[in-house]
């Protein structure tokens, strides 16, 4: 049941009866509009009582800004569907990005063109927050739209607003640049650079090389995981390090588990590592700072190697060698593209880094499997050679 009230100089009360209550009493829905004349006005009705029947009439109750929703998306959605990384990045983002700018906005007048607006400025030039000359990279202005994007997102999901606006907002592209690798030759020259540092580096580096894991991932290993029968390690949680909270475990990045196999002279260190750090775990007894778990690469008391410790020591290894410095992450992006170039199937490697499905091994080795597709064929060519 509907109806119409004139309310005088051009105002129109639609009003929509849902049912009724225990006591009998009416259930409505109300909606004030502007129209020319009672025609007009009852044409809008017509589309209101629609609109609720499907369930796409959208009542803003409460007039909440941007700023007031924002500590209950943190705690009735981010803590719970967001990784400890990506929480810290995003609030870092909303904090000195986002609720400066659109914190006193209502969430139901955040349109379109202001998400546009942002991704837009943040391309120009002084954007950056640590005080560096330059302009944001691609996959930095990414993350800020996607920190935007994941709020609007849960107002929408709650029916705070009609639609999320960032969708409407083409998202920048972040792709980064291609990242470098090394070749077979200068793998080799790492290993013999390795011979004289101490074990536990040595063995973390080749873990990192042969196995793909990222450096969290490394760091969370724990003996429980290696089974030496079998020549497998499962790689199945990481440690993140939360400002203001500390080392944290974690699951892997997609929340996929995995079984590497690692090669024998990867095993025959580690075997030799166990030893060294079951003594040390038996002389100092009761001072172990992680009594429940046993990790591959920590320190004499247990306690596990931060992500960040790793990339440090790299980085010293490779400038006082004056070796050719990559990222520590890069030594995934090194095995995975070795092992294109022996011929290894993506769907092996795609297992192997732990990768979502085989389509993201795709997206970001496409171009080293259009060179050794490039080789392939080459192969051809001599056999064709041959049969002439």
């Amino acid at each position: 049941m509907a109806n119409v009230e004139d309310r005088k100089n051009g105002s129109y009360r639609l009003t929509v009866i849902l049912g009724y209550d225990d006591k009998g009493t009416p259930i409505r829905e109300r909606k004030t509009v502007k129209a020319k004349n009672m025609k007009e006005a009852k044409k809008m009705l017509t589309v209101f009582e629609a609109e609720i029947l499907t369930g796409k009439f959208f009542k803003a109750e409460d007039k909440m800004t941007l700023t007031a929703f924002y500590p209950q998306w943190i705690e009735k959605h981010a803590k719970d569907t967001l990784s400890p990384d990506t929480l810290q990045n995003y609030v870092s983002i909303l904090n000195n990005r986002i609720l400066p700018k659109y914190g006193h906005f209502k969430l139901e007048d955040i349109k379109t063109i202001h998400v546009v607006n942002f991704v837009n400025d943040l391309k120009k030039d002084g954007q950056r927050l640590d005080g560096k000359k330059g302009k944001l990279s691609a996959s930095s202005i990414l993350n800020c739209y996607k920190a935007f994007n994941n709020v609007l997102s849960c107002a929408h999901r709650w029916k705070l607003i009609k639609e999320n606006p960032a969708i409407g907002a083409k998202p920048p592209n972040g792709k980064s640049k291609k990242s470098e690798v090394y070749s077979k030759e200068e793998l080799s020259e790492l290993l013999n650079l390795l011979d004289n540092k101490p074990l536990f580096w040595k063995t973390l580096i080749m873990m990192a090389v042969s196995t793909g894991a990222r450096e969290g991932e490394i760091a969370a290993l724990e003996w429980k995981h290696l089974n030496f029968e079998k020549g497998t390690i499962r790689i199945e949680q990481a440690i993140s390090e939360i400002k203001g909270e500390g080392v944290k475990l974690k699951g892997t990045k997609t929340g996929k588990d995995r079984t590497v196999t690692v090669p024998d002279t990867l095993l025959t260190m580690l075997k030799t590592l166990e030893r060294l750090r079951k003594e040390e775990k038996l002389k100092v007894g009761e001072l172990l700072e992680w009594p429940d778990h046993f990790f591959i690469f920590a320190n004499e008391f247990g306690k596990p190697i931060r992500p960040d410790s790793i990339g440090q020591w790299w980085r010293r290894f490779t400038t006082s060698n004056q070796f050719k410095h990559i990222r520590f992450h890069d030594l995934r992006h090194t095995s995975a593209t070795l092992l294109i170039n022996e011929g290894v199937h993506a769907k092996v490697i795609s297992e192997r880094l732990g990768h979502a499905d085989i389509s993201t091994t795709m997206n970001i080795y496409g171009h080293v499997l259009e060179e050794a597709d490039k080789t392939a064929a080459t192969h051809f060519e001599s056999f064709f050679e041959k049969k002439a």
